[in-house]
């Protein structure tokens, strides 16, 4: 009988002491006087934005003892290591990078931690951070499963010197059905050899996400019903449908050589993207194309995100690692210096508002022929209104995909694709 009771209370101590988990486990206190390393898991080149933030006087000033190790892999590799590690319970570091598109993915599976709960009490720190990018990593139940660090509000991207030669203005599109009509006249045989060798963008699949926030959440009403109000998913498989009729679109497929190549040799006048992309044209896509590419609210002042990278910790994560990593991801995603840094090191858009008043917001771009483009990016990321996300939402956005193709390539009819998906989700998620 007292070995039973022993073993008890050896039980009830090692829980008291265990790593936080759903607010039933206790995070050990963070110490900035112990030395503690944490490692931050990433994709594409945000190590060298976030390297040079900890090696900054201000960080190192607050967190003496803190080290920072990176490891980065391309942006696939990483994201299904990360997958692995979740399901596995295991191999994860202290801070993982997520990319937008993926939030939804690590809710359906779980393992990552619910950062609105004490100790970490996010809905404090986040205050100032753009509400719609919380609001894309908050859970319907209120749950905060990752901060975002930077985001990529979504515009239109247009070369100047195409649409000027084409006669049309692209700075104030009104509408779809404007944009379209603008599209028939920047899609042209500029050599006479009888084939279309000018393009106004690369393919339908290229705006489906712009009408529907960028594909993230609302895919579910307040009522738990998938794929509604139907208007609204039916104008965007009308308008994808529009675009492949009117022949405006060169019918490449995303990150191609053939697709990346269009932004520099002039087969494409228009591309739609988050604000991430402007980075990209700059530095490899097409640097030789500076001052002749202009950005520009979506047709019809339409308001989505593509895109932003977000920072998160894992369950798995040892109770001695938990609060230091979060000190890490505060720092990273709600301190303006971080920010800044990070914006001029990789161009990554800032997510704290704070920082949008800052002078570097008024600078002309030289690449954009000396337009504002990032008082443009911010007057628009205050504007995406929020969507939560549920556990399914990987699934509906599966399935709209496939609806969405199946359109453009004349597989299904309108109405024929809306069912159907609608149908599958509603399976899938029984």
């Amino acid at each position: 009988m007292k070995s039973v009771i022993g073993l008890m209370l050896s039980f009830m101590l090692l829980l008291s002491t265990s790593l936080f988990a759903g607010g039933k486990q206790e995070v050990k206190k963070y110490s900035p006087d112990s030395p503690v390393t944490i490692t931050l898991g990433g994709y594409g080149d945000l190590e060298t934005a976030y390297k040079a933030v900890v090696e900054s006087k201000d960080f190192k000033s607050k967190y003496p003892n803190l080290k920072v190790k990176f490891v980065m892999n391309d942006f696939a590799a990483h994201h299904d290591r990360l997958t692995t590690a979740i399901a596995a319970g295991k191999g994860a570091f202290e801070v993982e990078a997520l990319e937008a598109g993926y939030i939804a993915k690590f809710i359906a599976s779980g393992g990552l931690t619910d950062l609105s709960r004490p100790p970490f009490n996010a809905k404090n720190a986040v205050k100032n951070i753009v509400k719609y990018a919380v609001s894309n990593a908050t859970t319907k139940d209120g749950k905060i499963i990752a901060i975002p660090v930077d985001i990529a509000p979504a515009v239109m991207f247009y070369r100047k010197s195409l649409t000027d030669k084409a006669g049309v203005d692209l700075s104030g599109v009104k509408s779809w059905d404007e944009y379209i009509k603008a599209g028939r006249k920047l899609t042209v045989d500029k050599n006479g050899d009888g084939k279309i060798d000018q393009y106004a963008l690369t393919s339908p699949e290229g705006v489906w996400e712009i009408p529907l926030n960028g594909g993230k959440g609302g895919w579910f009403n307040k009522n738990g019903n998938v794929l509604e109000p139907k208007e609204r998913f039916i104008r965007v498989l009308n308008l994808v449908k529009k675009i492949r009729e009117a022949g405006i679109d060169a019918d490449l497929s995303a990150w191609s050589q053939s697709w990346l190549a269009s932004f520099k040799t002039g087969l494409v006048a228009t591309h739609f993207s988050g604000a991430w992309w402007g980075g990209a044209l700059r530095t490899w896509v097409a640097p030789k194309e500076k001052g002749d590419w202009r950005v520009a609210y979506p047709p019809g002042k339409a308001l989505a995100s593509i895109g932003g990278s977000y920072l998160s910790i894992p369950e798995q994560i040892p109770a001695g690692k938990k609060l230091p990593a979060w000190e890490l991801v505060k720092y990273l995603t709600t301190n303006p210096a971080a920010q800044l840094i990070t914006f001029k090191k990789i161009d990554a858009f800032p997510s704290l508002t704070t920082v949008f008043n800052d002078p570097v917001m008024d600078e002309p771009i030289a690449y954009f022929g000396n337009q504002k483009a990032r008082k443009l990016f911010a007057e628009i990321a205050l504007k995406i209104p929020e969507n939560s996300i549920s556990r399914y939402d990987v699934i509906a956005r599966d399935i709209w995909i496939t609806a969405v193709t199946n359109v453009i390539i004349g597989k299904s009819s309108v109405e024929a694709a809306y069912d159907k998906a609608k149908k599958q989700i509603e399976n899938r998620i029984q």
